[in-house]
């Protein structure tokens, strides 16, 4: 976590006045504050609680935007989780007018994944009163990037339940997890991790390891396929590791319990399932 003060005094009408990165703890709260420049939170993890000029409260959400314009009462805390997200702020006479006119409008705005890289550049030439024109560049990618807005892709509800079809299709590729599964619905890795558990129960990893499990197992009692050719077909990455499972799931090697199986016996800790 960081945050950067610019230290400007040159006579630039608008200018990046600070930047940072931050993590709440749940049910924390910022100090209450009325500030003479814009600030946008873009949220990256969790949630945070905002209050609008009506008293209005919201709540922020991972890919969700923030927007406090010029002379603002800043009022933000966690939510009932840990609240991590970049700000930035833009000061000067004309800050209101430069960012009413990109169309930035005060309170929530969708605005997709955080460019966290951006905001780190922008703080790492903070101190450097030369770099304010790159300085500007990396904020005017921030800005118009949350003006551009858009639609959220799916609700949190969706999303989970395409998540899991990927896994129910793709569980036998050893390379799918938690980031390629977000890369594929063009989502952050922690808000697909979040809506996944809330929605079944169950993280991304754990409900992927029962598929191959599952799969391995009927593969196992159904077929007579080679055991060496079981883990390319339900996702694991070796036999060794196969087998390895399969014991400590069953207290049998996979071939006792094909024989066990083809026997007739019960040897499946099938509430494992």
């Amino acid at each position: 976590m960081y945050e950067s003060f610019t230290l400007y005094s040159g006579n630039l009408e608008f200018f990046v006045r600070s930047v940072g990165c931050f993590d709440l703890r749940p049910g924390a709260c910022s100090r209450i504050k009325r500030a003479s420049f814009g600030e946008i939170f873009w949220c990256i993890e969790g949630c945070g609680k905002f209050r609008d000029a009506e008293g209005k409260n919201f709540t922020l959400q991972p890919e969700w935007v923030w927007y406090y314009p010029p002379g603002s009462l800043h009022i933000h805390g966690a939510g009932n989780e840990r609240f991590r997200y970049c700000w930035l702020t833009i000061d000067g006479p004309l800050a209101g007018a430069l960012l009413s006119g990109l169309r930035l409008s005060p309170g929530l705005t969708y605005a997709g994944t955080c460019p966290e890289e951006y905001f780190s550049r922008i703080a790492a030439d903070a101190r450097d009163p030369g770099k304010m024109p790159d300085i500007l560049s990396n904020a005017f990618y921030i800005l118009t990037r949350i003006a551009k807005g858009g639609k959220p892709r799916s609700s949190p509800t969706s999303m989970a339940a395409e998540a899991r079809a990927l896994i129910d299709t793709g569980f036998c590729d050893p390379k799918l997890n938690v980031e390629s599964i977000a890369d594929q619905l063009s989502r952050h890795r922690v808000s697909v991790a979040r809506v996944f558990k809330e929605e079944f129960g169950v993280t991304v990893a754990e409900y992927l390891h029962t598929r191959r499990c599952q799969e391995a197992f009927r593969l196992i009692r159904e077929t007579e396929i080679p055991l060496t050719e079981l883990p390319g077909m339900c996702g694991f990455s070796s036999v060794h590791y196969l087998s390895r499972v399969i014991r400590r799931l069953t207290g049998l090697p996979p071939g006792a319990l094909r024989k066990s199986a083809h026997e007739g016996g019960t040897a499946l800790k099938t509430g494992a399932f």
